[in-house]
């Protein structure tokens, strides 16, 4: 009987520490220079023409990660060393100088007329959204994987 009060205890303990980790996330806003690295190289290389509105840093239970705000309502979210992870414009079309080549000519030849509106930078792809509803789907290589539906 011991025994099982323990085990329950334990268990208790273990469900109210895993859902108290949202408790522990904090969105801090900082300065563009506490932004490592990488990222503002990023963003000087392909967004320097944007004016920064809000520059936060989400620190979360084991993480931290970075998310940048512009006047035109783009987002751009980067990892705890300054690699991006998603450029969002929020419709509005993105510089797409950031992108593989192979990416941006595929997009240019079968989708002449649309525009690059969002891209995430996952572990084994790249999923780009474009202004017609499509989300194309690309290796690291940025060879074409698929239409995602």
């Amino acid at each position: 009987m011991k025994t099982f009060k323990t085990v329950i205890a334990g268990i208790f303990t273990a469900i109210v520490m895993l859902t108290s980790q949202s408790t522990l996330a904090k969105d801090i806003i900082i300065t563009k220079s506490e932004l490592p690295k990488k990222a503002l190289a990023f963003m000087d290389t392909h967004f320097n023409s944007k004016t920064i509105q809000l520059v936060e840093k989400d620190v979360d239970f084991l993480s931290v990660s970075y998310k940048v705000t512009f006047t035109d309502r783009i987002e751009i979210e980067f990892d705890q060393s300054g690699d991006w992870e998603e450029v969002d414009g929020n419709k509005n079309p993105l510089p797409t100088t950031f992108l593989l080549e192979p990416i941006v000519t595929y997009i240019k030849a079968n989708y002449p007329e649309a525009q690059v509106v969002k891209v995430s930078n996952e572990r084994r792809i790249y999923e780009v959204e474009l202004n017609n509803g499509l989300e194309l789907e690309f290796s690291k290589s940025g060879q074409f994987k698929r239409i995602d539906y």
